[in-house]
């Protein structure tokens, strides 16, 4: 795969909704990151897209609502995983692309094969890069869970805007969390950091980290993620989330074709070896186009 070096990325904004482009083909990708994270954290990857790969693709990098340079939602709004589909659906509507190949990771891998399954039609494959299936709860947590969300509610509310003086610690800090090298933690935090009269914070909306209220169950899942239709391919990294495996094994009775492709590397496996990654990707998309 040959390098464009001139492909850099443009910025957009519209309804709410920052994300970034790279490409002018007619064959769309929608880049969905992961929790906390944002659009950067596929930057590594569109930088390496090829000359002939972008002629006849556009990627969309997003970042989510709260996250990166999304509008937050509302001071009496909450983010509720469920309600991220319908985001996307806003995004694709904003900008008017009816369809598109789905590049997932974590959160949003789980976001992407949910989607693909009750809107099957606007998803034309999906690479889910070490994340699949969707996060529940036990009957016996469900009680316990709710107080603790609400509890956390009334802390933050509670708390003023957090200020930093130093940003390379915020930098290391989102590094030791994340489990991988200062330099991937720059490539996520210089979307997300803001810098005012010289002190430093998180352009990401605090709510974000609150707990959620309300976890689908066990049963639910499995019936929200039924009978996938869409070319499906897991990234699945060798230091990657042990949940995902063992999701993997439980989940794999919804997808119609689902293939696996083990890798080198952690949860951010497509940041730490974005030219392999890569490779897998545009793979799977162009098969998938036939």
């Amino acid at each position: 795969m040959s390098i464009n070096k001139k492909n850099e990325m443009k910025d957009y904004f519209c309804n709410g909704f920052a994300w970034q482009q790279v490409g002018h083909g007619p064959n769309a990708v929608v880049c969905l990151h992961g929790w906390l994270d944002n659009s950067n954290s596929f930057k590594p990857m569109a930088e390496l897209l090829s000359e002939q790969h972008l002629a006849m693709h556009t990627w969309y990098l997003v970042d989510l609502p709260g996250h990166g340079r999304s509008k937050w939602k509302s001071a009496d709004a909450q983010y509720y995983f469920i309600d991220y589909i319908y985001d996307v659906i806003r995004f694709m509507d904003a900008i008017n692309l009816p369809q598109a190949h789905f590049v997932g990771h974590s959160m949003g891998a789980f976001i992407s094969n949910l989607l693909a399954s009750t809107f099957p039609n606007m998803v034309q494959s999906l690479s889910l890069v070490d994340g699949i299936g969707l996060v529940y709860q036990s009957p016996e947590h469900v009680k316990s869970n709710l107080i603790k969300a609400f509890e956390e509610r009334k802390k933050l509310a509670a708390q003023p805007k957090r200020w930093f003086d130093d940003r390379q610690s915020m930098v290391r800090t989102r590094a030791t969390v994340g489990k991988f090298s200062d330099d991937i933690a720059e490539i996520l935090m210089a979307r997300t950091i803001i810098s005012e009269q010289g002190r430093y914070t998180l352009s990401s909306d605090p709510k974000l980290k609150l707990p959620s209220t309300i976890r689908l169950g066990q049963e639910q899942a499995m019936s929200l993620l039924d009978k996938i239709t869409v070319d499906t391919m897991l990234i699945l990294p060798n230091e990657g989330y042990a949940q995902m495996r063992d999701n993997m094994k439980q989940f794999l009775p919804c997808f119609d074709t689902l293939s696996v492709s083990k890798v080198q590397g952690g949860h951010h496996c497509h940041m730490q070896y974005p030219k392999e990654i890569l490779k897998e990707i545009v793979s799977h998309i162009e098969k998938a186009r036939g």
